[in-house]
């Protein structure tokens, strides 16, 4: 495992399997080019010369497009296999559920006094012989089936109180499968893990049997979509997962893939627990303390950037509110163009100089997203409502259609985004006005996504790319000094 850091913490979830790698969290991985690209920013060219040890890759300008075009595309096409072999890695090899032991006192005793469930559900899962002790060890075994009850997958976890208590999936494990419970009713719950499965069980308190429950197992979404394949009863779907960033992403993911396989979006809720998870709601029930439940950092930070765009226009009496009413009232519309340029020229410049100070790019991109929005208005004007009614209207739009997890790109990739949106503006003429509206709200959503991930990442992947480059000096510095001393010894 390797541990990085982004706006949501410190994270472990990055598995190294030969030349492959996989990020459990965002859910995307590939080989060493890709991983260079990732988390130290560099472009194509860069990271070869790097993985080449400094050797500079002979490849023509065409050539490396074209190489680097069949490179993305074969990541894009190996991040299913890095799944499967990385998060379910001996998928291939027999499947052998661990040998049951006589008695499931360990079991019992865990899951109903340091984990609060109710002793007739876990019970139930006991009698449906999907939830036993193991014998050698004398951890819960979680097995996941098939349709017919066939075991195809298991996890085993261990019934110690540690901060990073044992968890694994047994060798041979169908990760399509998950721990479930298949009632007759037309309702699916879905959870990360079996422990928040059952304890929403044991919250609720009623009849539950008829419904149905499946627990992920992580975040992927193979076992929800067997799931449905098989259960063709199932016509409503809640989201049951962490109160967390991961949660949070997972849902709005699931949620998609589900609209994309027809399902419909109404049909398809979001239930949030009291706290970060169903079990740290149980603990708190009891007295004891819980962990709390955790809100995005980049909706957060979203958020607040609307917020403090919605007060800026509020105070008409501002110099910059003024400044940008006197320039849209000498040229119009153009005002807005001609400004938005002059911003993107300064926030790339910034980008590349990899300023540690980010009070310009911030600025600059800020006031990208202003008068984006406010390019937006005038386009698609409505007399009917006011001016600031408007502004905020199209703003609370664009915030409440993000979506962080399809927000994972660096500074270097949004600028060459916001290049090819500039570019793409020369071809549009100021007259259609539902092109430019388009352009406008392009612009504006990268803008807001840019401030975001200065606000909550650029700072870290600034720290990536200047540490590199520090070493990278160190170590220049060190074979010169070795080379120097060597010449000397000769003389």
């Amino acid at each position: 495992m390797l541990i990085y850091k982004d706006s949501t913490g410190e994270h472990d979830s990055i598995s190294v399997r030969r030349n492959r790698w996989y990020d459990h969290k965002n859910m995307r991985g590939g080989y060493p080019l890709k991983f260079m690209q990732e988390f130290y920013g560099m472009n194509f060219r860069t990271a070869m010369k790097e993985l080449l040890h400094g050797e500079e890759p002979e490849l023509g300008r065409k050539r490396n497009k074209e190489n680097e075009k069949n490179v993305s595309q074969s990541e894009k096409k190996s991040v299913q296999e890095n799944r499967e072999q990385i998060s379910c890695p001996s998928e291939k090899s027999e499947f052998i559920l661990p040998e049951k032991d006589r008695n499931m006192k360990r079991l019992f005793a865990y899951l109903l006094q340091k984990r609060f469930l109710s002793q007739s559900v876990v019970k139930c899962f006991v009698e449906q012989k999907i939830l036993y002790q193991e014998k050698e060890h004398g951890n819960i075994v979680f097995v996941g089936t098939d349709k017919e009850g066939v075991p195809k997958s298991a996890c085993k976890k261990s019934t110690t109180e540690q901060s990073k208590s044992f968890r694994m999936t047994v060798a041979g494990s169908d990760c399509k499968y998950g721990f479930c419970w298949r009632g007759e009713n037309t309702k699916l719950y879905v959870f990360e893990a079996a422990i928040d499965l059952m304890s929403f069980i044991t919250w609720r308190n009623d009849e539950w049997k008829a419904d149905s429950f499946l627990a992920l197992d992580g975040l992927s979404p193979k076992p929800l979509l067997q799931f449905l394949e098989e259960q063709k009863n199932i016509h409503e779907i809640f989201l049951c997962l962490d109160y967390d960033a991961a949660g949070i992403e997972a849902c709005d993911k699931l949620k998609d893939i589900l609209i994309e396989k027809g399902y419909e979006a109404e049909k398809i809720k979001r239930e949030y627990p009291l706290y970060k998870d169903w079990n740290e709601q149980l603990k708190a029930e009891h007295g004891v303390e819980a962990i709390l439940p955790q809100s995005h950092p980049k909706k957060t930070a979203y958020h607040v950037a609307v917020r403090k765009l919605g007060i800026m226009n509020a105070d008409t009496e501002s110099l910059y509110m003024k400044w940008r009413k006197q320039g849209h009232e000498k040229t119009g519309l153009f005002f807005y163009l001609d400004q938005i340029k002059r911003d993107f020229k300064q926030a790339e410049k910034a980008v590349r100089k990899r300023d540690t100070d980010i009070k310009l790019l911030l600025t600059s991109i800020l006031r990208m997203a202003d008068l984006s929005v406010c390019l937006m208005c005038e386009v698609k004007g409505d007399n009917n409502l006011p001016e600031l009614t408007m502004y905020q209207t199209a703003i609370q739009k664009l915030e409440k259609a993000y979506k962080p997890y399809l927000d994972k790109a660096r500074m270097d990739r949004r600028i060459q985004e916001m290049k090819e949106e500039m570019e793409h503006l020369k071809t549009l003429a100021v007259q259609e006005q539902p092109s430019l509206f388009v352009w406008a709200k392009n612009m504006a959503d990268m803008a807001m996504r840019a401030i975001i991930y200065v606000e909550t990442e650029y700072p870290q992947e600034l720290e990536r790319k200047n540490s590199f480059a520090e070493q990278k000096e160190l170590a220049s510095a060190s074979e010169e000094k070795k080379s120097v001393e060597q010449i000397t010894l000769q003389m």
